[in-house]
């Protein structure tokens, strides 16, 4: 049976992360229920269902990717699923070989994004220390599998915020969230870059803290395969609104974060 890959968008904070989980909303839970439903496939084993990237709760995505065999061709499959899906939106297809696995991306590309007032400078000196292969055994929640090569790791201005970029072939759990708030100690003055390579180099454990969720975006996911875009003005739409509603919650977790930072009570 063919197989077929979708490039998919979500808004993370309504659901309770990407990763299947019983009685819970999950992204990965909604996918096979809307695949389902369109009979695209008749069950996720059967069908050979993958994830690409398990998003934490809260965390958003503009270019995940499930992929799963199929007797439907790929736009057909990305429509039939899009008429089903809630707060999920297939935006593109492709037709994949037999062996293709989700998970074996080329590059993977994540963003956070950061309200206005922070300086890009010594984030990207923080976080280009983060470049190339590590043990990041005090950056991440994961205690087995530690070790990762990031391709790149920058901080810079987009309009009025600061975005952080970071782009590997895969993440460790927690990773880019825990890089996120290890930069934000070395831009507040409380650790220096010296302090981050130690982290790197010697087992002690050592904690920098979690940066929030709903500010990181799972961009893209990249492979050796071509995808379409869904001729779909339905979905373009839907789309643009998960940009616009992403827009709006960013607003939200910043103004906390600045009542919390200036001791004010929350709303």
């Amino acid at each position: 049976m063919p197989r077929v890959a979708l490039k998919i968008a979500y808004d993370g904070t309504a659901f309770h992360g990407q990763a299947r989980q019983p009685g819970l909303p999950t992204v990965e839970g909604e996918v096979i229920r809307a695949l389902t439903r369109a009979r695209a496939i008749r069950d996720p084993r059967a069908s050979r269902f993958q994830s690409a990237s398990r998003t934490d709760r809260g965390v958003s995505a503009l270019g995940n990717v499930v992929a799963f065999d199929t007797a439907l061709a790929p736009a057909a499959a990305a429509r039939a699923f899009n008429a089903k899906a809630r707060e999920v939106w297939a935006w593109a297809a492709a037709a994949v070989p037999e062996g293709f696995s989700a998970r074996r991306a080329r590059g993977r590309w994540y963003r956070y994004a950061l309200p206005p007032g922070h300086d890009p400078e010594p984030l990207d000196a923080a976080l280009r220390g983060f470049v190339g292969e590590h043990d990041f055994r005090n950056f991440t929640r994961d205690r087995t599998r530690t070790v990762a090569r990031i391709d790149a790791a920058s901080a810079s201005r987009d309009g009025v915020r600061v975005v952080l970029d970071f782009r590997a072939p895969s993440f460790r759990w927690n990773l880019v969230r825990r890089l996120v708030a290890a930069a934000l100690l070395v831009e507040a003055g409380r650790a220096g870059p010296e302090d981050l390579q130690r982290a790197l180099r010697e087992s002690p454990r050592v904690d920098f803290g979690l940066a929030p969720p709903e500010p990181l975006t799972l961009m893209d996911i990249e492979y050796d395969v071509a995808f379409e875009p869904v001729r779909d003005p339905t979905t373009a739409a839907r789309v643009a609104r998960l940009l616009q509603e992403r827009t709006r919650a960013l607003a939200f977790v910043e103004s906390l974060q600045d009542r919390l930072a200036e001791g004010r009570p929350l709303p």
